[in-house]
């Protein structure tokens, strides 16, 4: 029999707390147009155990993940990968990573989301309850892919659903995934919001019996976006209500499956692209060309310059880590990555692995973009550009290859 039990947290920031997502957006959040929560699901079955926590913002970080994993192996004898820590990449929430030029990370906010993601965990595992599992899979035609250009263009319509229903037939939770930038509100807008995903979940809750937390988690969506930005947020309400819908539409079709439970995880090593001093001299006299007339992004790139000849001066990291997570849940496997990634991901693993396998990105982490080969052929802001203000170095072609054949490695070690 599996158990489940579930919480909701608000961890809207106070008004004033610099926003991130954006390197355009002029001052701090000046107002909240909508709540923004940590989502708690706790899993258990005979003796798997599963912590899902979700959060309404631009990412949490690796350090942040291993606090709270500490803590809730202290507190309630979880293993690492036990507990998972997913967000909505939401580009109207506080700075909870770093990213340069796009606000600055409050520590006074980062040790009070310490305290509400412990909170979400005791709220959820402190009444679980015997319930049933329903699966069902739809589809959503919302996003698009925003490489208009591209040879390589690519959406993710998938919308799969599993709702853990109540004996009385109520639901509890759901646990649902969509590939789409969470980026309606454009950098014009200064209020706080969980954009479309915040929107679809809260509409979703409100129109189900038993009024469920919904962690509707963010899919491999580094290319995809909402049909429209904007600094108005009519656009975005729109669009999370037809999400919304269209995941109720899924969820009352689901049908009745066998409880299943498995978390493992595992770090693994990508190389960083580490430029000459030279060439680091020549993407700033391109970019600084690119962006002559915009002195918010010309400030960022002169600051990625100035610290990478620092750091290239110095001792220069060859690599980075990622974690992969895959979770297996009734007859669905998550595949949680801590960075943002192509929708290309899930159908790789799809063929490779199974249909019911779904990508679950800023996962545990995010280091950033994480192309795929022929990406990097291409080019674009995901290669060219982002890497900048994640950081000074880019993932070398053949990361992505590494992320996806040890994802299938692990996905080949679990039963569905």
């Amino acid at each position: 029999m599996m158990k489940a039990g579930a919480s909701q947290i608000s961890i809207t920031p106070p008004v004033g707390i610099d926003l991130c997502g954006y390197v355009d957006r002029i001052g701090p959040s000046t107002g909240v147009h909508d709540d923004l929560f940590v989502r708690g699901l706790y899993l258990q079955l005979d003796e798997e155990r599963l912590l899902w926590l979700h959060c309404d913002l631009i990412g949490v970080s690796q350090e942040q993940v291993q606090r709270l994993r500490e803590a809730c192996l202290v507190e309630f004898g979880l293993y690492p990968s036990q507990v998972i820590v997913s967000a909505t990449h939401t580009h109207s929430g506080p700075a909870t990573i770093y990213l340069r030029g796009c606000g600055e990370v409050s520590t006074t906010y980062l040790a009070q989301l310490d305290n509400r993601l412990l909170e979400a965990a005791r709220g959820a595992m402190a009444h679980p309850e015997a319930v049933s599992l329903h699966f069902a899979e739809g589809r959503c035609q919302l996003a698009r892919d925003r490489r208009r250009v591209s040879g390589y263009q690519h959406v993710d319509d998938h919308l799969p659903s599993l709702a853990f229903n109540r004996s009385d037939g109520s639901c509890l939770a759901v646990l649902a995934n969509y590939a789409m930038h969470n980026a309606a509100l454009s950098y014009e807008s200064n209020l706080n919001s969980a954009d479309v995903a915040g929107i679809a979940a809260e509409h979703t809750r409100t129109n189900l019996p038993g009024q469920p937390v919904v962690l509707l988690t963010n899919g491999g969506s580094a290319n995809t976006i909402p049909p429209r930005s904007s600094s108005e947020p009519e656009n975005m309400v729109a669009f999370g209500q037809y999400l919304g819908d269209a995941l109720i539409c899924v969820i009352e079709r689901g049908e009745k499956c066998q409880p299943d439970l498995s978390s493992i995880s595992e770090f693994v090593q990508l190389p960083f692209n580490i430029p000459l001093s030279q060439a680091v001299h020549q993407e700033y006299e391109r970019d600084v060309a690119r962006f002559a007339e915009n002195t918010l992004w010309r400030k960022a790139i002169e600051e990625w310059k100035d610290e990478t000849l620092e750091i290239l001066e110095a001792d220069p990291p060859a690599n980075t880590k990622i974690e992969i997570q895959i979770i297996r849940a009734g007859p669905v496997g998550f595949t949680a990555i801590g960075a943002e990634v192509f929708t290309h991901l899930a159908e790789d693993l799809r063929a490779e692995c199974g249909p019911q396998i779904y990508v679950v990105g800023c996962a545990n982490g995010n280091i950033g973009y994480l192309p795929f080969w022929k990406i990097y052929t291409e080019g674009g802001y995901e290669v060219d550009t982002a890497y900048k203000f994640y950081g000074n170095f880019m993932i070398a072609p053949g990361g992505y290859e590494i992320v996806r054949d040890s994802a299938m490695r692990l996905l080949s070690n679990t039963v569905s």
